[in-house]
């Protein structure tokens, strides 16, 4: 009897310790499932917290972008603006001083003219006609001016993108001409006189590879020094950039 109340506790132990991995094993698939139901609700939460990283890349496209927005229907994917330029007012400075000293004479003529008639009449009279001949001279003069700076400002137009050179002439025939700057060999400018220096304006020349219109002319254009190196850079980092593109595919 002592024997079987010793195996008793014994066998009683033996059950206990068969049954605590029991025990201990059924919590633990338990344990797994708990966790699951906690990471489904944070599985949602990296993609949020993912979603806001191409976002940026969004905004850098739309910031990019935004400058080729007046240009609608023109421009590809990371292309933008760069500069904008068109034919410089200070071009017609010469021109315009020159009206202004006919004008200051004909004002003179035109006092002499009207203003001393009591000497003289026969010869005033001639003068009075020389004065109004020479006054709708001057004036048709002055207008076309006007019609020489409408034509200048509005007729020439340059855009400068980071991947090609845009440019428009003429006002009522419009002339649309592209130069990718991948083609682009040398690029200078030209100042005839010592006028285009002194007001910093001439033409810069574009010479590329093209076949039907290898030179572009950017005429009379503001500091040409600094468009033609404006130009000249983006035309390099162009190259550099199709070249690192190439070697990497």
């Amino acid at each position: 009897m002592a024997n079987d109340n010793t195996a008793g506790p014994e066998g009683l132990n033996e059950q206990i310790t068969t049954a605590d991995p029991v025990v201990v094993e059924s919590p633990s698939p338990v344990q797994e499932l708990f966790p699951q139901p906690s990471a489904k609700p944070e599985s949602p939460d990296k993609p949020e917290i993912q979603k806001p990283a191409p976002a940026p890349e969004a905004v850098s496209q739309t910031s990019t972008e935004s400058p080729v927005t007046p240009n609608s229907g023109v421009g590809i994917e990371g292309e933008f603006n760069v500069w904008e330029g068109r034919y410089s007012f200070k071009n017609f400075f010469g021109r315009i001083v020159f009206r202004i000293l006919l004008t200051i004479a004909w004002i003179v003529l035109a006092v002499r003219a009207w203003g001393r008639s009591e000497v003289a009449p026969g010869s005033d009279q001639l003068v009075r006609v020389v004065a109004v001949i020479t006054g709708i001279a001057l004036l048709a003069y002055w207008l076309y001016l006007g019609w020489q700076v409408l034509m200048a400002r509005m007729g020439h137009y340059y855009r400068l993108t980071n991947r090609r050179l845009f440019v428009s002439t003429g006002l009522f025939r419009r002339r649309r001409d592209q130069v990718e700057l991948l083609s682009v060999k040398d690029v200078y400018t030209r100042q005839p006189s010592l006028f285009h220096r002194w007001f910093s304006v001439g033409t810069v020349v574009v010479e590329s590879s093209e076949q039907k219109y290898p030179i572009t002319y950017l005429t009379g254009v503001d500091d040409p020094k600094a468009v033609m190196d404006l130009v000249w850079h983006c035309a390099r980092a162009e190259r550099e950039g199709k070249a690192v593109q190439v070697d990497s595919v």
